[in-house]
């Protein structure tokens, strides 16, 4: 089941995978574009305090200059928010 996070887009997302899965974003597919990321600005884990679920966020640089922020949460689901 694919559930939609308010204010946000489901997205595929392909990754670099070195020593651990999913390591780092590379390209973010989004309906028939895709996004190259050419930098990976900032990198921080969330945790809710009553489920203790972790979410992956990500601030990025694309190489058309364009700054986005994506999320993978604990299911691995990928988000453009």
């Amino acid at each position: 089941m694919n559930i939609t996070k308010q204010g946000s887009t489901p997205i595929n997302v392909e990754c670099y995978s070195g020593g651990r899965a999913d390591e780092t974003p590379r390209r973010i597919i989004v309906g028939d574009q895709i996004h190259v990321i050419t930098r990976l600005i900032e990198e921080w884990l969330d945790e809710t305090s009553a489920t203790k679920e972790q979410t992956h966020r990500y601030r990025v640089l694309t190489e058309a200059g364009v700054t986005l922020e994506i999320t993978r949460s604990s299911d691995g689901q990928w988000f453009l928010i």
